[in-house]
C-alpha cells in the first residue's frame, strides 16, 4: 500500500490530532489568534470553495486571489487535518503558533495580519518547529555510547539504533538492537540507514564544491542556470543561494501520492530523466513567495538544485555525490538509491495495526528528491565523518572546501519573526536550553529519523539514527544529541 511519504519530518512532533479546536483555556482570544483559528479550520475542510470562501473574506483584496487558494488547498492536501497545539507570540502585526498535521509533524505557523480596521491576513509563513526543553531525564546518567545506545532503545521502542561521535578528532560508534523486529539480525557498527532530509546539507556541498570549481556561482539566477528552459517569470531572478536557504519562493512539495508522482514523472526511465520532469513541473508553478523575502522549507528547490548540478557537470547527481562527498572523506559505507544497496541492512519501521511493521519507501519520488535527501543511505560512522568536514571549516580549516565556502554554507538567516531558529545552506543553526549554538539537520523517509548535529566550540559531531518512524519528543536522534551535548557541549 502507497504511503504519503513526507521528506519534511521535524524533529519534535505529538501524536496524531484530530480536526482543529480552539482550546477554552491557555490562549489568547484576540481577534489575530481567531483568526488563526479560522485559517486552520478552512484548512481543515480539504475543499477548496471553503479555502477561498475564507480567502475572499479574511485575506487582504490585493492578494493573488487563485495562487493563494491553490497553494492553500494543497497545503490542506498534503497536511490536514491540523490542531493548534501552542501559541507562541504576538505582535502588532503577526502571531506565531504551533500546529501539528496529520503526521504528527509540528510546524510553526506565522500569520502576518493588518488589524485596521479589522484584522486581514497579508499572508502566512511554514517553518520546522523544535521546541525541545533538553534531553529526558531518564538519558542522562548515560555512562558510555553503548549505554546510552541501550537507554534509547528501550525509552522510544525501536529495533534497533545507531550513535556515532567524533570529539577532538576521536571517532566513536555504538549501536544496539536489530535490524527488524523478528530480533534475529543485531544491528552492527557498518550498517546503513536512511538519512531522509539530511541530504540537503549534503547537496549544498556538492553546490558549493562547484562554485569553487567556478562552474556554479552563489548569485547565478534561474535563468543564468537553467538557459533556454521555460519557467515562470517569478522565478527566473531566483539565485542559488537564495534555493539553498529556503528563501527561493519554492514550493514546498512535502509530500506527495503515487498518482502524483506518477503525474510528474510520467515514462521516465533515469533518476536525470525524472528530475528533468519534476524541475519543469516546478518552474511551471508560480513562486510562493518573492525571492529573498521569506523563509520556506522546501524538497522541490534541494531537487532543483541537484538538477543543475547535473546540467553543468554532464553527471547524475548520485555519482555528483559519490565522487565529490563520499570518496574524499572516506566514506565506504555510504551509498544513493542508484547504488546496489547491501542486502542484510536495517529495516525501516512504522507503527500497524498490531505494532511496528517493516515498511520501505522505494521508487520514483526518491529519485525525484534526491538533493532533498531522497534514497541516500549510510552508516552513522560515515555521517558523522561528513559532519567533521563541515566542523572543520567552522573551526577556520581547510578540507574538503575552504573554510571560506563553509562559512557561508553555514550563515543563517532567521526562519521566523522571533529569530530564534536560523537556516543557513542545508544547515539548521539551533540555540536550545543549556547546550552550545549547533548546526545541524534532521531527516526522516517515514520509516527512520536521523539526527547530525555539529557543536563548533567543543569540537564535537552526534548523530544518532532509529530505525523506525514515529512522533516522539524529542526524537530520538535529537535526544541522543542532547544527552551527548550536555555533557561535552554545555552552554
Amino acid at each position: 500500500m502507497f504511503r504519503i511519504l513526507s521528506l519534511f519530518i521535524c524533529a519534535a512532533s505529538l501524536p496524531h490530532p484530530g480536526i482543529c479546536s480552539v482550546p477554552s483555556s491557555g490562549f489568547d482570544p484576540t481577534p489575530a489568534r481567531v483568526l488563526a483559528g479560522e485559517l486552520v479550520k478552512a484548512l481543515n475542510s480539504k475543499n477548496s470553495s471553503e479555502i477561498r470562501e475564507f480567502v475572499n473574506k479574511h485575506v487582504l483584496p490585493n492578494a493573488q486571489i487563485d495562487q493563494r487558494v491553490s497553494r492553500w488547498t494543497d497545503l490542506a492536501s498534503q497536511g490536514a487535518p491540523f490542531k493548534i497545539v501552542r501559541d507562541l507570540k504576538q505582535t502588532d502585526s503577526t502571531i506565531d503558533v504551533i500546529l501539528v498535521d496529520k503526521n504528527g509533524a509540528r510546524i510553526d505557523l506565522t500569520v502576518h495580519f493588518e488589524s485596521s480596521p479589522t484584522a486581514m491576513i497579508s499572508g502566512i509563513q511554514l517553518a520546522p518547529a523544535i521546541v525541545v526543553e533538553g534531553s529526558p531525564p531518564e538519558l542522562r546518567g548515560w555512562k558510555d555510547l553503548r549505554s546510552l545506545a541501550k537507554l534509547i532503545l528501550s525509552d522510544y521502542h525501536s529495533p534497533g539504533v545507531g550513535i556515532a561521535t567524533i570529539r577532538n578528532g576521536v571517532p566513536q560508534v555504538a549501536v544496539a538492537g536489530y535490524r527488524g523486529v523478528n530480533g534475529k539480525d543485531a544491528v552492527t557498527p557498518d550498517d546503513i540507514w536512511s538519512i531522509g532530509s539530511i541530504g540537503k546539507p549534503i547537496c549544498s556541498t556538492v553546490i558549493g564544491l562547484l562554485i569553487e570549481q567556478g562552474k556554479l556561482r552563489w548569485d547565478e539566477t534561474l535563468k543564468q542556470a537553467l538557459p533556454g528552459v521555460q519557467m515562470d517569470p517569478g522565478f527566473s531572478q531566483v539565485t542559488l543561494e537564495q534555493i539553498m536557504q529556503n528563501r527561493g519562493g519554492m514550493p514546498e512539495d512535502l509530500a506527495f501520492r503515487r498518482s502524483e508522482v506518477d503525474r510528474i514523472a510520467g515514462k521516465a526511465k533515469t533518476p536525470v530523466e525524472v528530475r528533468e520532469l519534476y524541475m519543469r513541473d516546478i518552474l511551471g508553478r508560480k513562486p510562493i513567495a518573492a525571492p529573498g523575502t521569506r523563509f520556506v522549507y522546501s524538497n522541490s528547490g534541494y531537487a532543483l538544485l541537484a538538477h543543475i548540478a547535473e546540467q553543468v557537470t554532464g553527471k547524475p547527481y548520485e555519482s555528483l555525490v559519490r565522487q565529490m562527498v563520499f570518496k574524499p572523506l572516506g566514506m565506504t559505507h555510504s551509498y544513493t538509491n542508484a547504488d546496489t544497496l547491501p542486502k542484510a541492512r536495517p529495516a525501516g519501521h512504522i507503527d500497524g495495526p498490531s505494532g511496528l511493521e517493516a515498511a520501505e519507501m522505494t521508487g520514483k519520488i526518491e529519485w525525484m528528491f534526491a538533493g532533498a535527501g531522497g534514497g541516500i543511505f549510510m552508516s552513522v560512522g560515515d555521517l558523522a565523518k561528513f559532519g567533521e568536514a563541515h566542523l572543520a571549516g567552522l573551526n577556520g580549516h581547510d578540507g574538503l572546501m575552504r573554510a571560506a565556502t563553509v562559512a557561508r554554507l553555514h550563515r543563517g538567516l532567521p526562519e521566523g519573526p522571533r529569530g530564534e531558529r536560523l537556516y543557513a545552506c542545508g544547515w539548521g543553526i539551533e540555540t536550545l536550553p543549556g547546550v552550545e549554538p549547533f548546526h545541524g539537520h534532521n531527516g526522516s523517509n517515514g520509516t527512520m529519523r536521523a539526527q547530525l548535529a555539529i557543536f563548533p566550540k567543543a569540537s564535537l559531531v552526534v548523530v544518532g539514527i532509529v530505525n523506525r518512524g514515529g512522533e516522539d519528543v524529542p526524537a530520538p536522534g535529537m535526544a541522543a544529541v542532547l544527552a551527548i551535548a550536555e555533557r561535552y557541549a554545555p552552554k
